[in-house]
């Protein structure tokens, strides 16, 4: 029983017994019912099949149809899924009812170069998560442009004993930025320097002792914590700054986005800071002043790209060695991402492509062990070599002693050869 049963059962009198289970009346009711539900729920069926989100197979094509979209064909030679054309279909939605949204652009950017419209789609596996992160970060949207702007100033008054420099700065902008400065003296050191932005009486000053030669470019410039970067002729002075306030480190004021007054002051030689016999002169310097900013574009954005899109996929493919696949279908060329943002962007919105170029520096180290062994037999046969150093002289020292017993000898008769004494 369904409650169109029910409803049925309602329309007769108790007279009736309708609602006996058993009677033939409530089974005859019973079937009209569950057609009455068949019939409803092809009517659901037919009704969801109008919108894109619910829609399945025929009904999504037909969708498809009506914005001359068709369903693609896998490199398999399969067709792609209801959830697969469904997301690209819904990135080609938005160009005909007039609104595009960052989701909506990224995927239609991704769908234009072989990339799915949804990155859930390719079912990168959970320890993949990394290379799932970098292919997400392969297309990227930059909401609000950026644009380099310059403001020039040149027109420099005498200002209490000082020349002073008045620069607005009223260009439109999303974000505050801290700009970059290029102070140039063409006539005149300049010393005792001030940069304040007025709004909000904050900026820097230098050190007594301090000098810009005529001639010579002062740039101020910060790092991300705003801490001012001061170079004059190549050389770092950034020391020879504080605060207004006397405090430091000194910090670069950051330029607003709306209207802005900048000033700038210096004076040359005055009484105790000024020498007679160094550079220089004691009249007022002139000067002129470029401030350099960054600015945040309203209602724009850039998508930046790799040119190379293909070959970065390949690369973080065999990078993390995943064997699975990332580009589902055949791209279009660069030169047509444009036109794929311009239809996908919302009204009023102007959309931009940067294109980059993406090179994976392998930075893997690999560790490998060598050993090497030697093997040797040594015989030893006992052989010996002996040099023999002797004299070759023979000396032979006789010692013996005679001894002789002389007998008296006669003149005449004994003789001096024999053992004959003359006594």
């Amino acid at each position: 029983m369904s409650y169109k049963t029910d409803r049925l059962l309602a329309l007769f009198p108790a007279a009736y017994g309708a609602t006996d289970r058993e009677s033939l009346l409530y089974k005859l009711l019973d079937v009209i019912g569950a057609e009455f539900m068949t019939a409803d729920a092809k009517i659901k069926d037919l009704l969801k099949s109008h919108w894109v989100r619910y829609a399945t197979g025929p009904g999504l094509d037909a969708l498809g149809s009506i914005y001359n979209v068709e369903r693609r064909i896998l490199r398999d030679g399969t067709p792609e899924s209801d959830e697969a054309f469904r997301s690209r279909l819904q990135s080609i939605v938005p160009l005909f009812t007039g609104g595009g949204t960052v989701e909506a652009v990224l995927g239609a950017v991704r769908s234009a170069l072989g990339l799915p419209f949804n990155l859930d789609d390719l079912k990168i596996p959970a320890n993949y998560q990394a290379l799932r992160s970098d292919i997400e970060n392969l297309v990227t949207i930059q909401e609000f442009s950026p644009v380099a702007q310059r403001v020039l100033g040149s027109t420099v008054t005498e200002v209490a004993n000082a020349s002073e420099l008045v620069l607005v700065v009223d260009v439109p902008t999303v974000s505050e930025s801290r700009p970059r400065i290029d102070w140039t003296f063409d006539q005149g050191d300049g010393r005792a320097l001030r940069l304040e932005r007025m709004d909000t009486a904050t900026g820097v000053r230098s050190l007594d002792g301090f000098t810009v030669p005529a001639g010579k470019t002062l740039t101020f410039s910060a790092d991300a914590d705003g801490q001012l970067s001061a170079v004059l002729d190549g050389t770092d002075v950034s020391a020879s700054f504080v605060n207004l306030n006397g405090s430091t480190p000194a910090i670069l004021p950051m330029a607003p986005v709306t209207r802005s007054e900048w000033k700038f002051r210096s004076r040359s030689g005055f009484f105790d800071l000024a020498v007679f016999d160094g550079p220089g002169a004691f009249d007022l310097p002139d000067f002129h002043v470029a401030l350099s900013l960054i600015l945040f574009q309203p209602l724009t954005f850039e998508v930046r790209v790799p040119f190379f899109l293909q070959q970065a996929v390949q690369d973080l493919k065999a990078h993390y060695r995943y064997r699975g696949d990332l580009l589902v279908f055949q791209g279009l060329p660069p030169e047509r991402i444009q036109e794929v943002i311009d239809q996908t962007r919302a009204a009023g919105v102007k959309g931009s492509i940067q294109f980059t170029l993406n090179f994976i520096d392998g930075q893997n180290q690999d560790e490998r062990f060598h050993a090497a062994w030697i093997h040797s037999v040594r015989e030893d046969a006992g052989a010996a070599d002996s040099l023999l150093v002797s004299d070759v002289n023979d000396r032979t020292e006789s010692q013996d002693a005679n001894e002789h017993f002389a007998i008296g000898a006669v003149f005449d008769i004994s003789n001096f050869d024999h053992g004959y004494g003359l006594v």
